[in-house]
């Protein structure tokens, strides 16, 4: 074999393992002229463009790009021969590519200056990133939905490192701090935003969460501090997110409960006037009766003092019998004023406070105020109170009031019924959650038509009533974790029974 054919048989050989190489290329490998004709259009090409080698061979790469890009190209490769000057060649870059069906996509070019392989040529090497720009696109709309949700959710959302400073915020949580810009919360931490009073329980509630074994949660009502200084009142729900051993940060929901705690404050002090006035004008209702029983130890006093005096204008009083007058004397001073000390203690205007108390004492001191109505009306009370009942947290005075409110209906409801049949029966026992106390009547009960309107203020079957009693006795009993009900009597008459939890009732 000739040393010619040697050469010509290993240019072959090389030419062949070119295309080999460039047709097994991924990516699109096109080779064109100085003119821009096309010499190379490698498989992974056909794939991206849709033309067969044949198809192309010859033709001006043009052909492959969009009109406004396809009518600058030849002038891009004449002034890259002329001066050197690259648009892309040697530079790469994104650019749009155009299909055999017309598509246009986003594909990455880089075009490199092979002229050292003789004649002046460019390799251009494509890759289709439609499938990545996409995805790229899909994750910016995926980013800006959780960026608008973030920033448009009804509370504040914040994350924060391990140490408490804030990693991002959303706007409703810098609006809540009181701050125009995002920014400006981020550069704070969870503590300096946190009222003195609030910040030791904010403290070990995040050491909590940081010693616990995986993701955790938890919950604290606090007091924050706003940037001028106001104190503001939030619930904080604070989860623990550990994505691995050196990856955890804090996640906080915040809602602000000042506007609700206020209102709450302000409706607590006006149901305390209510109940007051409600108290005044029940005593005042029961003005003959209290009259009639403070004048009974005044009468008696009137006459022992009458007869004290008797006794001293003798020559020789006795001196026992003077004794046991003065002694009368005092028993019944004592007793009018026991009764002036009930009243004002039912009237007085006064803070609301809660202790525990036997439900069964605050009872019977409600029936010793209506006594004197019911000895009046000729009703009797009897009373079948439960021994060892549990102990419940209340305001004395009102579940007195609630007490004497029913006690005053039922002798309301007596009074068309014959003397001899008036009765009042009131029951306490227990329940599965604390105390139960019914006041049962014997009368006629309520009128199908009126029990849906039973509770609701202003609304009375009375010619003189207010209609404020029991709409005045369920918000009290509420207010105390409790409830109140009406029921039929299946003897006839009403029964009205209220619950309260044992323990610590519900704050309003």
């Amino acid at each position: 074999m000739g040393e010619g054919q040697h050469k010509r048989q290993n240019r072959d050989q090389s030419a062949a393992e070119f295309e080999a190489v460039v047709d097994a290329a991924v990516d699109g490998i096109i080779v064109i002229d100085s003119q821009g004709l096309i010499e190379v259009f490698n498989r992974g090409a056909e794939q991206i463009f849709g033309y067969t080698s044949a198809e192309v061979y010859g033709r001006n790469v043009s052909m492959l790009m969009p009109p406004h890009d396809s009518d600058r190209h030849d002038g891009y490769i004449r002034n890259y021969l002329d001066g050197k000057q690259p648009r892309i060649i040697g530079i790469g870059r994104e650019v749009r590519g155009l299909r055999k069906n017309g598509e246009t996509f986003p594909m990455d070019l880089s075009v490199g200056d092979a002229s050292r392989l003789g004649d002046q040529r460019f390799v251009g090497l494509v890759r289709d990133i439609s499938e990545r720009r996409l995805t790229e696109l899909a994750l910016a709309d995926s980013e800006l939905r959780h960026r608008t949700l973030f920033n448009r959710a009804p509370l504040g959302i914040f994350t924060a490192d391990l140490a408490g400073r804030f990693l991002t915020a959303n706007d409703v949580l810098a609006a809540l701090l009181g701050f125009e810009e995002v920014d400006w919360v981020t550069r704070h931490n969870c503590q300096s935003l946190t009222a003195p009073d609030s910040r030791m329980l904010q403290h070990n509630a995040f050491q909590s969460l940081i010693e616990s074994d995986g993701n955790a949660s938890t919950n604290q009502r606090l007091n924050w501090l706003k940037h001028d200084g106001e104190t503001i009142v939030v619930d904080l729900h604070l989860t623990l997110v550990k994505q691995d051993q050196h990856d955890a940060f804090f996640i906080g929901h915040v809602t602000d409960r000042t506007s609700e705690i206020r209102a709450a404050v302000t409706l607590q002090r006006a149901q305390q006037k209510l109940a007051q006035s409600g108290r005044v004008a029940t005593l005042g209702e029961m003005a003959s009766a209290i009259a009639h029983e403070i004048n009974q130890p005044l009468t008696a006093i009137s006459t022992y003092a009458q007869a004290c005096q008797r006794l001293l204008s003798g020559n020789a009083p006795d001196s026992d019998t003077l004794r046991d007058a003065l002694d009368a004397v005092y028993r019944e001073s004592m007793r009018a004023s026991e009764v002036v000390r009930r009243i004002r203690g039912f009237v007085r205007d006064r803070e609301s406070t809660r202790f525990r108390e036997d439900i069964n004492a605050i009872i019977r001191d409600s029936v010793e105020l209506a006594a004197f109505e019911a000895t009046q009306s000729q009703v009797e009370i009897e009373l079948e109170l439960a021994g060892s009942l549990p102990q419940v947290t209340v305001d004395r005075v009102q579940i007195q009031q609630v007490c004497l409110n029913l006690i005053r209906n039922a002798i309301d409801a007596l009074l068309l019924s014959p003397a001899s049949e008036r009765g009042i029966l009131i029951i306490s026992g227990t329940t599965a959650n604390g105390v139960e106390i019914s006041v049962a009547d014997n009368g006629s009960g309520v009128d199908e038509k009126h029990r849906g309107t039973l509770f609701e203020p202003f609304l009375t079957t009375k010619d003189d009533g207010m209609g404020l009693g029991l709409s005045l006795s369920q918000s009290i009993v509420v207010s105390h974790g409790g409830t109140l009900t009406y029921a039929p009597r299946d003897s006839g008459g009403s029964i009205f029974t209220f619950e309260l939890p044992a323990g610590q009732a519900a704050d309003v």
